[in-house]
């Protein structure tokens, strides 16, 4: 009988260890998950902080990214360098959600901005091209399935035009 009940609390004892691994688990994923999207926001933050800085950026994208000719060499140069680590970052949001580090729900405003600049003509044409050995394979196959959204205006309506199209309506 004391073999039986001994056997009862070891078994009691694993059980109350597994649960609080198992809770342990969950709480470190949590965790990671979080610091998984503080470091996109830090990241994206980062990449834009020095357009805010200077309008040079922000004219150079809006340029460079509807028609890639139209921007000049000192313009298509930041494009370049802004496209590359944006592209990069979100390569790395992309992986984070295939992989469920990010939620869906988080995915949805960075795949369409992923959609965005990557259906942008200057993008399309001519620095995705040149561009696309710098990203994996995986992400050039979704990227090549994608359709521009629609939900999104050009920079340069944005920039150049947003009081005119009403965009700058409270």
């Amino acid at each position: 009988m004391w073999v039986d009940l001994a056997q009862l609390v070891s078994a009691l004892a694993v059980t109350l260890t597994l649960i609080a691994v198992v809770v342990s688990i969950r709480q470190n994923t949590r965790s990671q998950k979080a610091l998984a999207v503080d470091s996109l926001a830090a990241a994206i933050t980062s990449i834009n902080v020095p357009a805010m800085k200077s309008h040079a950026l922000g004219s150079a994208l809006s340029k460079a990214t509807t028609d890639w000719g139209s921007a000049s060499r000192e313009e298509r140069i930041i494009a370049h360098y802004f496209l590359f680590s944006f592209f990069k970052l979100l390569e790395n949001a992309w992986y984070q959600q295939k992989t469920g580090i990010l939620d869906q729900a988080q995915w949805i405003g960075w795949e369409t901005l992923l959609r965005k600049y990557y259906h942008a003509d200057g993008v399309r044409r001519v620095w995705w091209p040149s561009r696309t050995h710098a990203h994996s394979p995986e992400l050039q196959k979704f990227l090549s399935g994608t359709n521009p959204p629609g939900e999104l205006c050009r920079l340069l309506d944005l920039f150049d035009d947003g009081e005119r199209n009403g965009l700058n309506t409270p």
